[in-house]
């Protein structure tokens, strides 16, 4: 893939999460990667950059992780956001779909799959 296409994406993690930073697909994948360890960091972030995707684990506090999404798309209202979920939290992924969200992971062993499948998007700078 040509590095001027990779995107340049934003991964919001709090300490709590089943999601593993280590996967060495984040430099692979994409051009420009950011991990913010907690909203406010992320905030601040999302303000000063602008990234083709936000990537957030709402599984450690569905509650925040909802309010924390109104925020972005209020700041951002093209932003793409791509929501871990737990499986105890999976009947709200429709109250998360009208949030703005525009894809879920539920499991966090398919982290992998998914960058791989979020990094085949064109990149907002493209469009």
């Amino acid at each position: 893939m040509n590095s001027s296409k990779k995107l340049d994406i934003i991964f919001v993690k709090d300490d709590n999460s089943m999601f593993d930073l280590g996967s060495e697909k984040f430099t692979e994948l994409f051009n420009k990667v950011d991990f913010a360890p907690d909203k406010r960091k992320a905030l601040k972030l999302i303000y000063d950059n602008d990234y083709d995707v936000l990537i957030h684990d709402v599984s450690v506090d569905y509650t925040n992780g909802a309010t924390f999404i109104t925020q972005i798309k209020q700041m951002k209202p093209t932003a793409t956001i791509i929501a871990f979920v737990s499986p105890k939290d999976e009947s709200k992924v429709g109250e998360m779909i009208e949030l703005g969200v525009d894809a879920f992971l539920l499991n966090p062993t398919d982290l992998d799959y998914a960058l791989e499948a979020i990094s085949q998007r064109e990149p907002a700078s493209a469009k």
